[in-house]
């Protein structure tokens, strides 16, 4: 038996041997009664779904097991471990009500889990990002709000950028608080005027001229005016609004589509798709439809995923792609280059279209390694057929490198920020100015990105 599990009668998970979700609530709240002061660790592996797609249920079931024993490992005897399902587990730590001794044993979990880990003849990595809620002996919450709060913090430990631990404070209270209220809000606000489609322009380096645009949604709150975006999606995505909201959007971009297709405009429209909306089984059926009845060219819609998204996509995901690529629509990564893609899933994928993640772009034209990264990921699209957008441009030195390090097409604040459709039907007709006559200072250390670009085939014309 793993150390630190309840005993062999009680009930227990099957594939790992520690206490169960039910079990272990019991066993919580008779610790919250006792009210002698007691933490809890919310632990969640990080892009665990990413894996177990990856390399299958056996793997899948290798690194829970292996998760499990780590964590038992380094909690203290009399210590409670439990798996509540999936790739969360919990960690009752009785008498510990200080926050320093339950952020210390949280760093000591989430350290043991981050060792190399070889499963099924794999080695892999693991992180864990861990919610930790402390009571003091008088203070217990009640055990629905204790389980909140730990969860709460867990959830602000991703939020922050994962592999961490996160203490529940009034802070995070207030954020999990406003992220309900938001939640509800959202409901409400899916199908009112609150919400609309921004567009920003795609641009063709060399002519400056609109070449297609990106779909992104805004949200105006009667109250609270506008929200962020990234707020209000990983919102939509936590409270299961991410289909109903990737509908709208979907309708919505479709009717600009027919609209811009009946004026005589050429240009394509990317729409962002979430990994819930992948996985939905009438997504294809709906974009279909969607396109169909519009009376769209299926070529003018560009379906925008993560790079994540695709990598983690299950077997039936990738079918609905396929199929809407054989039907005419264009697919493409967004983020490339940020996530942990393979060059030989790559080829299997049914993209056209790379886009080459801000990050990147934002050391183009001053940092040497950036711009290798740009050169090599232009490189491998060329390579393999497949189109090229930058995102996040901003000044004209990284216009001008860009192009010259083979990409033709790019998107950001040096052109236009997303605009409401009649602003970029405006803008659209006005075309936008030409590139300065000037050429802007390249890259420092030229000599080294040059020498990148020869080894990795660009040729000779395009530096």
């Amino acid at each position: 038996m793993l150390p630190n599990v309840v005993p062999l009668n009680a009930a227990r998970d099957e594939l790992t041997g520690l206490a169960g979700r039910s079990l272990f609530l019991r066993t919580l709240d008779e610790a919250v009664t006792a009210d002698a002061g007691v933490s809890l660790l919310f632990v969640d592996l990080d892009n665990f779904k990413a894996v177990n797609d990856a390399y299958g249920h056996a793997v899948g079931d290798g690194v829970l097991s292996a998760a499990a024993e780590r964590i038992s490992a380094v909690v203290r005897d009399g210590d409670v471990v439990a798996r509540l399902g999936g790739d969360e587990f919990a960690v009752l730590c009785h008498g510990v009500s200080d926050e320093a001794r339950a952020r210390a044993l949280g760093e000591r979990v989430r350290l043991h889990l981050a060792a190399p880990l070889r499963v099924c003849g794999r080695e892999l990595r693991l992180s864990a990002s861990i919610g930790c809620r402390v009571v003091a002996a008088g203070g217990a919450p009640s055990l629905d709000g204790l389980l909140g709060d730990a969860d709460a913090a867990m959830y602000q430990a991703k939020e922050s950028g994962r592999d961490r631990v996160e203490l529940f404070s009034r802070e995070t209270q207030a954020r999990q608080v406003r992220r309900l209220e938001l939640a509800d809000a959202l409901r409400r606000a899916l199908g009112t005027d609150q919400l609309q489609l921004h567009y920003q322009p795609h641009v063709d380096l060399a002519s400056r001229a609109i070449v297609g645009a990106e779909a992104l949604a805004r949200w105006t709150h009667p109250e609270l005016g506008a929200v962020r975006p990234d707020e209000f999606i990983a919102i939509a995505e936590q409270f299961g609004l991410i289909i109903p909201l990737g509908g709208w959007v979907l309708e919505q971009a479709v009717a600009t589509l027919a609209r811009w297709q009946a004026a005589g405009h050429q240009h394509m429209l990317s729409v962002n798709v979430s990994a819930a909306q992948l996985a939905d089984a009438a997504f294809a059926d709906l974009v279909d439809d969607l396109v169909t009845c519009a009376g769209v060219s299926p070529a003018r819609l560009c379906l925008e995923l993560t790079e994540s998204t695709l990598m983690s996509s299950s077997g039936h995901g990738i079918e609905a792609l396929s199929r809407l690529r054989d039907r005419g629509h264009y697919v493409a990564i967004d983020d490339f280059g940020t996530g942990y893609s393979s060059l030989a899933y790559l080829k299997r994928l049914p993209v056209e279209v790379i886009k080459i993640d801000r990050q990147f772009v934002d050391g183009v034209a001053g940092d040497p390694e950036d711009a290798a990264i740009v050169a090599s990921i232009t490189s491998l699209a060329h390579a393999m057929g497949l189109h090229i957008v930058a995102e996040g441009v901003e000044t004209e030195p990284q216009a001008h490198e860009l192009r010259a390090l083979g990409c033709a097409v790019a998107q950001g604040y040096l052109f236009s920020p997303a605009l409401p459709v009649d602003e970029f039907d405006a803008l659209y007709a006005a075309g936008l100015p030409p590139a300065p006559r000037r050429v802007p200072q390249r890259c420092p250390r030229r000599e080294i990105v040059d020498e990148m670009m020869h080894q990795i085939g660009i040729p000779e014309e395009a530096l």
